[in-house]
């Protein structure tokens, strides 16, 4: 009995683990209600002859407004603070802070890169790339 127990929490903890890695937000996605914090993270590809390119490009951050219920003040709204960083951990920028209706725009290389926000009050966030002409 105590081994179906444990077994049983082990599958559960393993579970909640991945659900955890999983919940992640794609880049791009546009108009993502952020209560808290959230991560958006471009996908990573495994194949073994990848090699990113060494181009820059721009990844973009949109603080859209907030996602109360209108009582607020007149302009009012609130900021984000964000965290930039590429996939492998080994480059980390910021904190930035995007008041709301701003957009942050920061150069990045070809690897994959992902973005963390944190907020005290619900608002829209947009997280984009594009490269540079």
């Amino acid at each position: 009995m105590k081994k179906i127990l444990l077994l049983t929490i082990s599958i559960l903890m393993v579970t909640a683990l991945f659900a955890k890695v999983k919940a992640s937000n794609p880049i791009p996605s546009y108009n993502v209600l952020v209560t808290n914090e959230s991560t958006f993270q471009e996908t990573i590809l495994v194949l073994s002859s990848y090699a990113p390119s060494d181009e820059k490009r721009d990844i973009n951050v949109s603080n859209d407004g907030t996602a109360g219920n209108g009582n607020g003040p007149v302009g009012g709204g609130s900021s984000i603070a964000v965290y930039i960083y590429r996939l492998d951990q080994s480059v980390k920028l910021g904190p930035f802070v995007i008041p709301a209706g701003e957009t942050l725009t920061v150069p990045i290389d070809g690897y994959n890169w992902g973005v963390f926000t944190q907020t005290n009050n619900p608002t829209y966030i947009s997280v984009w790339t594009n490269d540079k002409p």
